[in-house]
């Protein structure tokens, strides 16, 4: 048997890695002696175009079935989750979200298609509340004129422009400067130069 195995994270940043479900997924394909073709997507869940995705469900008819973690990585809404569960059906494949304990065969199954469409509703309900947490936190750091996103090398590692400069000024190379601070050469680059355009 050969199955598909996806597995989805949002962003490409280093706390995010698609290998913590892949090994969980091989694991499990290890322990019934399945062979699996893996297939990964760096992407919002809210994403319709999922480049791994679409290489999976065209390689359908080479597999016997879908492997993933949890339900919300998959689909991108209940009504995006049950298109895609119905074309996998179609093709005569199964699907199994091993989390969940949730199994799908490529024949009907009413109890199956109730835990799915419950799974798959909180999921979305889940999504849209971590949205709206965000979308609330951003409005109030707004109103009290804190920055929103993620903090600059610079920030993170507690140095300041002027300091940069003031070490190229007394004559110090980029790459000098980039070990004595613990910060890339891009970086180095990239600050000497937006303060020098500036």
């Amino acid at each position: 048997m050969i199955v598909g195995l996806y597995a989805r994270v949002s962003t490409k940043d280093k706390e995010q890695n698609p290998e913590n479900q892949l090994i969980r997924l091989r694991e499990y394909c290890k322990a019934r002696g399945w062979e699996y073709r893996e297939y990964v997507d760096y992407a919002s869940g809210s994403k319709m175009d999922r480049e791994g995705l679409h290489m999976l469900m065209d390689d359908l008819m080479e597999i016997d079935g879908i492997l993933v973690l949890r339900l919300d990585r998959f689909g991108r809404s209940l009504r995006n989750l049950l298109d895609l569960l119905d074309r996998i059906r179609k093709k005569g494949k199964f699907f199994e979200a091993i989390d969940q304990g949730l199994k799908i065969s490529e024949k009907k199954d009413p109890m199956n298609d109730f835990m799915l469409s419950i799974l798959g509703a909180a999921a979305e309900f889940e999504r849209e509340l971590i949205s709206e947490r965000v979308r609330d936190g951003m409005a109030r750091a707004k109103k009290e004129n804190k920055k929103i996103g993620r903090p600059t090398v610079l920030e993170r590692r507690n140095v300041s422009v002027d300091e940069i400069l003031k070490l190229r000024n007394s004559g110090k190379t980029i790459r000098e400067i980039s070990q004595y601070l613990g910060i890339k050469k891009s970086s180095v680059y990239n600050y000497i130069n937006s303060v020098q355009k500036g």
